[in-house]
């Protein structure tokens, strides 16, 4: 990936934000579904979140490993993406 570190950072945060969202509206989703349904929505929900993890953090990650996101580190930035939504 041939993006300069500021773009990339930007990338990665996009990613998280995205997952996030997700994570979010499967939480919400579940509580609406019978527990029958339950399975095949998380399956559709982790496909696509991985789908959005390879092609954003993952691939940021192997051009810049100095932005592994650790677990601080991704909750920071989905409270922050969050919040510039917020406005």
């Amino acid at each position: 990936m041939l993006l300069p570190i500021s773009a990339a950072c930007i990338l990665r945060n996009g990613g998280i934000d995205a997952c996030a969202a997700l994570n979010s509206a499967l939480t919400e989703l579940l509580a609406e579904l019978p527990s029958d349904m339950h399975a095949d929505v998380k399956r559709s929900i982790g496909r696509a979140m991985a789908a959005v993890l390879d092609e954003t953090v993952i691939r940021v990650v192997a051009a810049f490993p100095e932005l592994e996101p650790d677990e601080e580190k991704w909750h920071a930035v989905a409270k922050a993406q969050a919040r510039k939504r917020a406005i």
